[in-house]
């Protein structure tokens, strides 16, 4: 044993010995590197990052004078960056002082923006465009491309109104800039004209551009009036005949943010009793037992909202492809399946060059949804406004009927009908103490079931034709198929003398809709020393077709069975007492365009932009009188940082970039109006 034990100290004492001169040939291969850090001014950039290159933890910054000291490990490199310029690496070997020039970042100041019909450099843009990237939208918890938009663009609002799995989310630009009720900017998906981007994973956007001013926003001219919202989807990353597949995967976890602070059972009490209730003869009268009902614990729960993410791409110098399947399932707070949302959608985006001056592509957009939801309209038939009000004396069911409040028992008596949980088969309770509540919460959520599908695809085919340098020609189909349809079907119950309905009601709707546009413009840009010019100049045709079908009926007996089987309309009844409504009306809107961009840049100094487009439309929206309108705009912007007396006397590491803009323009918000809304209405047989 004492053997084994001295052999293992020797073989332990070597090992340590060993250990502390391989630490100490270790150390004595670091390197201490020092050095400066200047742009091609040769002026020293300060707060340069100096770091080893796939060892962030050994780094350093520039000082005032741009140097830099750093002890780095034998054959490191290191990465030399700073924004606004490119990064340079430098491989350290036998060198001790490392002298680094950094060179602009042209891509940062060049980087293109779209603006409607054409691209623009970041730099010479003259109006108010915010732009944000695919990269800022990677690993956000949602799969709504509007929400995926919340703080990251400077005078753009998103806004939630409903929790609801599915439910739209909205945009604003600027505030509110109409008092009508469409207040939503104007969306355009790779060129195409589109009602909602709900349909749009985040992870297949490549960029967002939000026309902010009436300047800017002005060629899309009359429905350009609460801005516009242009969004690229990705193509294929991979220039040299590679392919790649990647797999994503978010797990998101839902819950509620802040739950309100409600009156608990004794504060409920406390605070009936100071608004003059006899609340102990209540209590007592109602076997009152120490119930009290956590009404938003009841009703809602954490949930988990898995998301899948398939994507292919690929390319080489003839073309590109971009292919993109997602799956999500929003199963949404409220407890039970009845507010569900889950969407299938697919991108499918290439472009091929066929020879030097034509190029083709398309974008296309396959999305399949399906949506459940609970009710949040009205006061009495709420399910919020249930767990808002209800209160915390009232147990979440009672066993039988010996339980009841006075009136509902009254009403069971009378044979009305008293709802019960399907799950467990007690009744919904409601509360002994207020007669003017929206009854059980439960109940509010299993009364009705409601459900919506739709289907819907989206794209564009397009052509660039370049007949000569310096000038693209466009021609582009876009278009839009839709189909979707609801059911829904709600029985009758009673909670109390405001929450209940006496009438079965059962209602389906079927809506189609293809919708088309046709563009072709041209874009001219040539530079003439330090004169630069682009003009654009084009024209589109828009129809838009809908269908829709519907129908409904209620009353105290209104179908031949109610088995699931049985509630659709094909087994409506011909009671007397069965009321039945049902309704169409199909519409077709077409839309005419021409408009036209002229842009001049100066020496990168002077910008100047003009825009105009004329909009008409058919008799469904304006009369042959006013059925065209105009858009001028005109922007111009100075670029106070490429002035001589600037840039040779301030240094760039302060300010790198100053403009000063300004622009006018108009732009309208034909979006808000009805059909025929210029036209007299008269009454006949209670029709207009």
């Amino acid at each position: 044993m004492k053997k084994l034990f001295k052999g293992n100290f020797c073989h332990l004492a070597v090992a340590a010995l060993m250990a502390l001169m391989t630490a100490v040939t270790a150390f004595g291969q670091n390197r201490t590197v020092t050095g400066t850090v200047v742009d091609a001014q040769g002026t020293p950039v300060i707060g340069a990052s100096v770091i080893v290159v796939g060892n962030t933890t050994i780094g350093t910054v520039t000082d005032l004078d741009g140097r830099y000291s750093l002890s780095v490990p034998a054959g490191a490199s290191l990465s030399y960056s700073f924004i606004g310029y490119t990064t340079e690496t430098v491989a350290v070997g036998n060198q001790s002082v490392i002298n680094v020039t950094l060179q602009e970042d042209t891509e940062f100041l060049e980087e293109t923006v779209v603006i409607g019909y054409g691209v623009q450099r970041k730099s010479d843009v003259t109006g108010s465009v915010a732009s944000v990237r695919g990269s800022d939208l990677m690993n956000r918890s949602t799969s709504d491309a509007a929400a995926a938009l919340q703080g990251k663009a400077a005078g753009v609002q998103v806004i939630t109104s409903s929790g609801a799995p599915g439910a739209d989310t909205q945009i604003r630009v600027r505030g509110y800039s109409s008092n009508s009720g469409n207040i939503a900017p104007l969306y355009i998906v790779d060129g195409l004209q589109v009602t909602s981007i709900k349909y749009l994973d985040p992870s297949m956007i490549e960029s967002i551009e939000i026309l902010k001013d009436a300047a800017s926003a002005s060629i899309y001219g009359a429905q350009a009036g609460n801005g516009v919202v242009l969004i690229t989807t990705k193509t294929g990353a991979a220039d040299n005949g590679n392919s790649y597949m990647t797999y994503d995967f978010k797990l998101t976890r839902q819950t509620i943010a802040h739950k309100p602070e409600l009156f608990r059972a004794q504060d409920w009490i406390a605070y009936k009793k100071a608004s003059g209730f006899d609340m102990d003869s209540m209590l007592q009268a109602n076997g009152y037992d120490g119930t009290d009902t956590d009404w938003f614990d009841v009703v809602f729960a954490p949930s988990w909202t898995p998301q899948h993410a398939l994507t292919f791409q690929g390319g080489n110098n003839r073309g590109h492809f971009f292919t993109s399947l997602n799956y999500v399932v929003n199963d949404g707070i409220v407890k039970g399946d009845k507010d569900l949302y889950k969407r299938l959608s697919a991108q499918i985006n290439a472009d091929y060059k066929i020879n030097d001056w034509i190029t083709v592509g398309t974008n296309t957009s396959l999305e399949r949804s399906s949506s459940k939801s609970v009710s949040t309209q009205g006061r009495f038939g709420n399910f919020l406004n249930s767990v808002m009000t209800l209160d915390p004396l009232t147990p979440v069911y009672y066993k039988d009927p010996s339980e009841f409040s006075t009136s509902m028992k009254a009403a069971y008596d009378q044979g009305m009908t008293i709802l019960k949980d399907p799950t467990n088969g007690l009744y919904y309770a409601t509360s002994k103490y207020i007669e003017d509540d929206s009854g059980n919460p439960l109940l509010q959520r299993d009364k009705t079931d409601a459900s919506n599908q739709s289907i819907g695809v989206r794209g564009t085919l397009y052509a660039n034709l370049t007949f000569f340098k310096d000038l693209v020609y466009t021609s582009r189909f876009g278009y839009r198929i839709t189909q979707s349809n609801s059911h829904s079907y709600s029985v009758p119950y009673y909670a109390n003398k405001q929450a209940r309905d006496d009438n079965y009601n059962i209602s389906a709707s079927a809506n189609t809709g293809y919708y088309y546009q046709w563009e072709n413009f041209a874009n001219y840009n040539k530079t003439f020393g330090k004169h630069s010019v682009g003009v654009m100049a084009g024209m589109s045709y828009i129809e838009n077709n809908s269908d829709n079908v519907q129908a409904s009926a209620q009353g105290p007996d209104i179908l031949s069975g109610y088995a699931e089987n049985f509630r659709f309309l094909d087994y409506v009844n011909s009671a007397s007492t069965t009321s039945k409504s049902f309704g169409n009306e199909p519409s077709k809107t077409v839309q005419m365009s021409y408009y036209g961009r002229m842009t001049y840049n100066y020496d990168n100094r002077y910008n100047l932009q003009v825009n105009f487009r004329a909009d008409a439309f058919d008799s469904s929206k304006l009369s042959k009188q006013a059925r065209w309108g105009y858009f001028p705009s005109v922007s111009a912007g100075w670029t106070i940082s490429n002035e001589p007396f600037f840039k040779d006397n301030v240094d760039r590491n302060v300010v790198s970039f100053l403009k000063l803009r300004g622009s006018w323009g108009q732009n309208g918000n034909i979006n808000a109006l009805g059909r025929y809304q210029y036209t007299t209405s008269i009454n006949y047989n209670g029709n207009l």
